[in-house]
């Protein structure tokens, strides 16, 4: 090939570049109105800083190789940056300080196991995230998300294995799914778990006066009730992004709506609020907060288009109404499932965020 085809293909290449990159930089501001939409806009939101520096790569190349092709790649990659720059700045206006990734953390610095239990008919496991140290850990409770209807406990890996080189033991839980097992058997199995690995305190070199237990979205639910049923055993809550008003959220859903949550909702309830209004009240955490509940970290994404964000106020302020010591971390231009992209830019100002407030309530 000669050094002119070579050289003629180079601003065509650089305009295929910022031509893919606007597809993603443009999720940032265009609200997602389906699931494809909504793993692209979490992508999109969380992996800003890196696709903004390729932007300014391609913006610097465009001027670099000139050409007719100048003008339209270099107007490509200036949106592109400004597209980036929304979350990132938008975040630093809130003052929450920019964060590194967290260094992915070595297999040998903990021990991963699994535990086999039966829910019901079904046989499954919990997966456990040990530090290697001879001494009584505290304990985080894990459960993981999937609108009640998917996931495993392998899911959320990268924060669990973080939790567990910090110095806790983690044990990630598993349910029963909906539609097949309505509420409230779900929460049943997991309050079966929790009963399990705490009669084996000692096979575990747990300490069950420091337990935590830490929810993500749907498992946020059943954390958050769990935390707030009388007797708890638990000293901290965590929740993700976690539904709060079941009733509301079926009435007053989304806009758009990228899961169709009314349709979730029943599924996971097995009928609407009209037709069983208790059993949406039982499952429901703002219908069940009480007072002497255990310290809690709330962590909202203000942009959410699956849980909305204002329930996140709503039961941060019924938690400090009985005296209950609540931090809402509110992250600005963030969608639902932040964390699903560990190395983004939301998850690690999170991830220290959960690992300081269990240091301190543990």
């Amino acid at each position: 090939m000669s050094p002119e085809g070579s050289s003629s293909k180079g601003p065509v290449l650089v305009l295929f570049f910022e031509a893919l990159a606007t597809l993603l930089s443009v999720a940032i501001v265009v609200p997602p109105a389906n699931r494809v939409m909504l793993v692209a806009t979490v992508a999109a939101v969380e992996l800003s800083p890196y696709v903004l520096i390729l932007n300014a790569i391609g913006l610097f190349a465009a001027f670099r190789l000139g050409g007719r092709l100048r003008l339209p790649t270099a107007s490509l990659a200036a949106m592109n940056i400004l597209f980036c720059a929304i979350p990132i700045v938008a975040t630093m206006r809130s003052g929450i300080p920019l964060r590194l990734p967290p260094v992915p953390t070595r297999t040998s610095d903990i021990l991963e196991t699994s535990i086999q239990i039966e829910l019901g008919d079904e046989r499954t496991s919990i997966r456990a995230y040990l530090p290697r140290s001879g001494q009584k850990n505290p304990v985080v409770f894990a459960i993981y998300g999937g609108a009640w209807q998917w996931g495993t406990p392998d899911n959320d890996a990268p924060l669990n294995r973080f939790l567990a080189a910090s110095g806790f033991a983690v044990f990630a839980l598993d349910y029963r799914h909906a539609p097949a097992y309505e509420f409230p058997t779900p929460l049943g199995d997991v309050r079966t778990e929790i009963a399990l690995v705490t009669s084996q305190a000692k096979k575990y070199r747990i300490d069950t006066r420091r337990m935590a237990i830490l929810g993500h979205s749907s498992g946020g639910q059943m954390a958050e009730l769990t935390a707030f049923s009388p007797g708890t055993p638990f000293r901290a809550l965590v929740s993700f992004s976690g539904a709060v008003d079941l009733t509301m959220g079926y009435e007053f859903p989304p806009s758009p709506d990228p899961i169709d949550v009314p349709g979730i909702i029943r599924s996971y309830m097995g009928g609407t609020p009209g037709q069983m209004p208790a059993r949406y009240h039982a499952a429901s955490p703002i219908d069940n907060v009480r007072c002497g509940s255990p310290p809690a970290l709330l962590i909202y994404g203000n942009r959410d288009h699956v849980v909305d964000f204002r329930s996140a106020l709503r039961l941060r302020d019924a938690l400090r109404s009985c005296g209950t010591d609540v931090t809402l971390l509110e992250l600005p231009w963030t969608e639902h499932g932040f964390e699903d992209v560990p190395w983004g830019l939301h998850a690690s100002i999170a991830f220290a965020q959960v690992e300081a407030f269990l240091h301190r309530t543990l």
